[in-house]
């Protein structure tokens, strides 16, 4: 009986970790400004902590099974090019162009991007934005989003991870257009 339970423990374990590979880090495409104002690169670095995927690009998660062990689970796409491609599109949709090369950088350094709970599931990320301009830091503004849902299937988790993604990039808009960002980034 005992080998019947284990055995059943283990299939459902396998079975809820193999169900998981079907996350995409995305969001919802920006409308292009018009006109660029000013060229910008863009520096995405991964700062995570090892316990919350630093190392890892595709860890973005640790999901409970039935008894709240952890499991890892890991992202389709790379987590550091899905934040990439997101403040690529904030930034053009703000009316920048991101270039390789420009003198100017917009530096992303990415301090958590992690899911974790136990039947109420948290996503908690923390971006540090910086402005650099012939080496120093021009401006600085911190980017934070907390989602917090009920997990009741992988949709769930799914929908979690793309509205966050789309309340990233609205927070991305509005920090790109404000007055002392584009100060920094095209001094008059």
């Amino acid at each position: 009986m005992k080998r019947s339970a284990d055995l059943l423990f283990l299939a459902v374990v396998v079975l809820f970790a193999s169900g998981c590979a079907k996350l995409m880090l995305k969001h919802t495409p920006l409308t292009a400004a018009a006109q660029a104002v000013a060229p910008v690169a863009l520096v995405v670095k991964d700062s995570r902590a090892p316990e919350f995927g630093g190392g890892d690009e595709f860890y973005v998660a640790r999901l409970r099974n039935l008894y709240g062990m952890p499991i890892k689970f890991q992202a389709e796409n790379s987590m550091t090019q899905a934040v990439r491609a997101l403040f690529a599109d904030a930034l053009t949709a703000s009316g920048y162009s991101v270039v390789e090369g420009s003198p100017v950088q917009v530096e992303v350094d990415i301090k958590m991007f992690f899911m974790d709970g136990y039947l109420g599931y948290k996503i908690d990320t923390q971006f540090d934005v910086r402005v650099v301009s012939a080496g120093a830091v021009a401006h600085q503004v911190p980017i934070s989003e907390v989602l917090a849902f009920s997990y009741m299937s992988n949709s769930d988790m799914y929908a979690a991870f793309d509205q966050l993604m789309n309340k990233i990039a609205q927070d991305a808009v509005a920090a790109f257009g404000n007055p002392a960002f584009k100060t920094a980034v095209a001094p008059q």
